[in-house]
């Protein structure tokens, strides 16, 4: 019975100081103590240009903009007016949730003179809340995305984590196949799929669940444009999904289970999230929405896709198409 006792008694020690280590290191992630992505800033930037006292552009966003650096449109931009300096703090797997954690200390390190926010519609609603359900996913899944809504730093733990996952040699050879197939398309993309082969319509149409998780999205935004001084210019960029551009991508979708009841609808410019934040956010004087899709639609053909076969995230072309439309948009040399 000693032997039992002293085995239940380590057990509950040890909970007891892993939560208190978890609520800690919440503590310091949610404060920014230290800079937590620092490798990730490192790597997308020149020590030049991170050294410098005031840049010309501090660019935040996902794994749409922390993508590879020769592909990557911030890249392109750089190379395009190596005059203007351009950090780019862009970190995979995050959302507006992660970058209010660290975006003051940044805004305050680099004093930016203009502000590049990407946003991806692809997902950005789901990573302020994940989806949670029994049925389509698994019990590990289901914890984790519950426990990661309130616990961010787990997010953080998972990232880092990532990069011994075997998932991403996989993710890689998808991204690298040209062809598309079922088999190799992107695993997230099949997981939100069979939670609800709608999802994507309503998403955009700001649909069930999706409508409350705009609300929660408009007031992360508004933090985050809280934290920027008014008379610095903030331009926010919406990265389409796929299947808001043409019917190759939408075709794709529906042999991974997808439903579109509305195709037209799902390819309209003006779809609500998009349009709904720019009413939301007319409030803010210094904002500028940004929303490629006419030219992503025009642009992308069967010679000359933007965006890979088997992943939602945009190639090269898709990158040299942003580059040059944000490079139409935005004055980046005076």
């Amino acid at each position: 019975m000693k032997f039992l006792s002293k085995i239940k008694k380590f057990f509950v020690n040890t909970i007891v100081i892993g939560l208190l280590s978890l609520v800690l290191f919440e503590f310091l992630y949610r404060n920014s103590a230290i800079d937590f992505y620092n490798t990730e800033t490192s790597h997308l930037n020149s020590e030049a240009d991170l050294e410098k006292s005031s840049v010309d552009f501090l660019v935040f966003g996902d794994s749409f903009s922390a993508t590879a650096k020769e592909i990557n449109y911030i890249e392109k931009i750089k190379q395009d007016h190596p005059k203007v300096s351009i950090v780019n703090v862009s970190v995979p797997g995050i959302g507006v949730r992660q970058v209010n954690t660290f975006a003051k200390a940044k805004i305050k390190k680099h004093q930016p003179k203009a502000i590049i926010y990407q946003i991806y519609v692809g997902n950005d609603l789901i990573d302020v809340n994940h989806l949670w359900s029994m049925e389509a996913f698994s019990l590990a899944r289901n914890v984790y995305w519950e426990a990661s809504d309130y616990f961010l730093s787990l997010s953080y733990l998972n990232h880092k984590a990532s990069a011994f996952s075997p998932r991403v040699n996989s993710r890689a050879y998808t991204m690298a196949t040209d062809v598309f197939s079922v088999d190799y398309y992107d695993q997230r993309t099949k997981r939100f799929l069979n939670f609800d082969s709608s999802y994507l319509t309503n998403m955009l149409s700001l649909q069930a669940p999706f409508k409350t998780r705009y609300d929660e999205w408009l007031s992360y935004m508004q933090t985050f444009l809280e934290t920027v001084s008014k008379d610095i210019p903030v331009y926010l960029v919406w990265i389409p999904h796929c299947a808001q551009v043409n019917d190759y991508y939408i075709d794709n979708l529906n042999s991974l289970g997808a439903t579109f009841k509305d195709k037209a609808a799902v390819q309209e410019v003006n779809y609500l999230f998009f349009t709904q934040a720019t009413k939301d956010l007319k409030v803010y004087s210094n904002v500028t929405q940004i929303n490629p899709l006419s030219i992503f639609q025009v642009n992308d053909t069967f010679e000359n896709r933007l965006y890979f076969a088997n992943d939602p995230h945009i190639n090269n072309n898709g990158n040299v198409v942003l580059s040059d439309f944000l490079q139409s948009e935005i004055i980046f040399e005076k």
